[in-house]
């Protein structure tokens, strides 16, 4: 068992570096690309960044892992010719996501070609199993296949754009996200999903390097729709796993996580961008606006117009999500699916109490 571990953790470090290094080399071709051809995200009443700025790099993430996916499918314990439907659906994600950098295409045409990709995906893939039982959940069993089937693709959808929402400042979205494939890293390794663990290696390597352009001023990049929607499909990805992969989970066994409560710690697992997402809707309906249109009512907004940097925003708001996570998971072995889902709530409300506060002292 040692030996196992000691093997997996070389190769993870080994795939780690490997992929700081494409991904370095990559990020730098495309600077040169996005140079000249003009690829620059203009500055607006809703942007917090001034001049210009090359935006669409989030392509990078979905080409490192293209290349994986050829390179390390010879390895005995890897199976990315069984997740090509995966990979696919993921570089199209991005593909859309990149159009959408530059050329404006409404949201409901957007989630129009994302719910026919998503679907397609669910339908005819076995690979990723759909959510049709909920083993006790609110005391939902069994859904059956149909349900399972546009609940399932419900969750991805929500989750793709929870996400896609958080790509607003510099820095959230790949500290995020290094954070939250950190987290399943042990999860999916006891459970021999190398694989998925193979793409949360790729995905916090190229956040890595990200960073450093992110927060460049010289060759500062956004991730744009290109890396949102791609990152959010593989976070929906792996919750969708976690959720369904349950009955059979190592981590439920050495934990002793009850069945019922791994919706709440999936969810919890994103609880500020949920939260975020519902808020803005909520705003922007309260206003008379279409929800899926664009302002300044985010919460990392309220955060910068507090006077935080944009470091400072990303931290603390990772630092809030990850804080709900482990505090429902602390606590989930002593109630039932019904009250931790009211506990979860209520964390939920008391922080959209504290940005409502802060908010109205702003404007104070």
């Amino acid at each position: 068992m040692n030996l196992e571990f000691t093997f997996f953790l070389y190769y993870y470090v080994g795939l780690l570096l490997a992929t700081i290094f494409l991904s370095r080399f990559i990020f730098r071709k495309y600077i040169g690309f996005a140079k000249r051809y003009n690829l620059l995200k203009s500055s607006n009443l809703r942007t917090t960044h001034k001049g210009l700025v090359f935006t669409g790099a989030g392509v990078v993430y979905a080409a490192v892992i293209m290349v994986a996916a050829l390179i390390l499918d010879n390895l005995d314990f890897i199976e990315f010719s069984n997740f090509s439907p995966l990979v696919g659906t993921a570089i199209l994600v991005s593909i859309i996501g990149f159009y959408d950098d530059f050329f404006e295409v409404s949201a409901f045409n957007k989630y129009i070609i994302l719910s026919f990709l998503i679907l397609m995906l669910l339908y005819s893939n076995a690979t990723l199993p759909i959510i049709q039982n909920l083993n006790g959940f609110l005391g939902i069993f069994n859904i059956g296949f149909i349900p399972g089937l546009f609940f399932t693709y419900f969750v991805y959808l929500s989750i793709i754009n929870a996400i896609n929402l958080t790509d607003g400042i510099d820095g959230y979205l790949a500290i995020f996200s290094i954070f939250f494939f950190l987290s399943l890293l042990y999860n999916n390794d006891i459970n021999g999903y190398y694989t998925l663990n193979s793409v949360s290696v790729i995905i916090i390597g190229c956040s890595i390097i990200f960073l450093r352009y992110n927060f460049s001023k010289g060759k500062k990049l956004f991730i744009g729709d290109a890396g949102s929607l791609f990152i959010g499909f593989w976070i929906a990805t792996f919750l969708i796993t976690y959720i369904t992969s349950a009955p059979t989970s190592k981590l439920v066994e050495v934990y002793s996580i009850q069945l019922e409560n791994i919706p709440v710690i999936a969810i919890s697992m994103i609880s500020i961008p949920v939260l975020d997402t519902i808020r803005v809707i909520l705003v922007r309906i309260s206003n008379k606006k279409s929800p899926f249109g664009v302002d300044r009512n985010h919460l990392h907004h309220i955060l910068l117009d507090s006077g935080m940097s944009h470091l400072t925003t990303s931290l603390f708001l990772t630092f809030i999500n990850w804080f709900n996570c482990i505090v429902i998971f602390l606590i989930e072995q002593n109630f039932n699916s019904e009250v931790l889902t009211i506990i979860y709530i209520t964390m939920s409300l008391f922080w959209y109490i504290f940005f409502e506060y802060m908010k109205r002292r702003i404007k104070n």
